[in-house]
């Protein structure tokens, strides 16, 4: 006969969390993951960047 389980508590939840936060932490010191250690990322160009298409291109407007 199936016995009923008891729904998790909170402690059970917490705990289950984190252990997966602390395996993937791990997991990332590990595997030499270097998402903190690559350079960053340039900054979008202004509005005073050249416009990156040649002049010739027809645009929808014309």
């Amino acid at each position: 006969m199936p016995t009923m389980e008891a729904p998790m508590s909170m402690r059970t939840i917490s705990c289950r969390i984190c252990r997966g936060v602390l395996a993937t932490v791990l997991a990332l010191m590990l595997g030499g993951c270097d998402i903190l250690s690559a350079p960053p990322v340039p900054d979008w160009p202004g509005p005073q960047a050249p416009y990156p298409f040649p002049d010739n291109v027809p645009h929808r407007t014309e």
